[in-house]
């Protein structure tokens, strides 16, 4: 059975988070369904869901940590992409078996870095609900 299910969350960095909402709204018909911070990674963002999944608009808040980053070097663009994962702690166990460098702080989220997958930011997630 894949490790990766759906594309469930594609994240978007942008330099103006309000700009990017806007767009996405008018030209896609999409509806925010929350904002959120994170001054931990360094972020705003924006959940507009798409069906199953998810688009999210990240705005950096702070240039030293990776989102900042990633804008200074690539510019606005794809950051990350999240697939539905049905069982986390047994991808993370099976990737860490193969070597691979994964960040599983919780149970239900895993990251593998971009050089683990020829550049993609991969996720491993589970599908969320819009209520």
């Amino acid at each position: 059975m894949a490790m990766l299910g759906n594309v469930i969350e594609l994240t978007v960095v942008v330099r103006d988070l309000e700009a990017a909402i806007e767009r996405y709204t008018k030209l896609f018909g999409l509806e925010v369904h929350t904002r959120g911070e994170s001054k931990e990674f360094g972020f705003l963002n924006a959940i507009l869901p798409t069906g199953i999944g998810h688009i999210e608009l990240l705005q950096p808040t702070d240039a030293s940590k990776p989102v900042g980053k990633f804008l200074a070097k690539h510019g606005e663009g794809v950051y990350l992409v999240g697939f539905e994962c049905g069982d986390i702690p047994g991808a993370v166990k099976d990737l860490r078996d193969k070597g691979v460098k994964v960040d599983a702080r919780r149970d239900d989220i895993a990251w593998l870095h971009p050089r683990e997958a020829h550049g993609l930011f991969v996720e491993l997630r589970k599908r969320e609900r819009y209520e």
